[in-house]
């Protein structure tokens, strides 16, 4: 899910770097912001599964890379905008930086499924699909 997330931004974000008509730019916006929003759910959702023991550091560390880039992406941005003059290059650097993390993402992907702990990928609710029926539930149609 996280990867998908990641991928759409990415699309959003070359999407801008053309920077086309204002309610095309403004509805590209508006669906990054959300890709953006639900990824920000996802790993604050699988943050307290995959390290139950370290929670607190874990969340500190995410949201200490969540302000580093608050800080960065902007003044990068910024940046790109005074060197050339236009928004279109900070956005399509800003892509390339999403895309390279989106790579990158799919390189660890397996190393992180050979790696997670069985108690936390069942806590987590990784094995729903698989062939195991659940137990029945008091909402079962009869």
């Amino acid at each position: 899910m996280l990867l998908t997330l990641l991928g759409a931004a990415v699309l959003c974000l070359c999407g801008i770097a053309t920077l086309p008509v204002t309610p095309v730019a403004v509805a590209f916006f508006a669906l990054l912001m959300a890709m953006l929003g639900m990824g920000n759910g996802s790993v604050f959702q699988l943050v307290p599964q995959r390290f139950a023991g370290r929670v607190g550091v874990m969340t500190g560390l995410v949201g200490a890379a969540g302000g580093f880039g608050g800080f960065v992406l902007p003044s990068l941005l910024g940046s790109l905008k005074d060197i050339t003059g236009t928004f279109s290059s900070g956005f399509a650097m800003i892509a390339v930086l999403f895309l390279c993390g989106f790579l990158a993402l799919m390189a660890l992907k397996s190393v992180w499924r050979r790696t997670w702990p069985m108690e936390a990928a069942a806590r987590a609710g990784l094995f729903a699909g698989s062939a195991e029926k659940p137990a029945a539930t008091a909402y079962a149609v009869k």
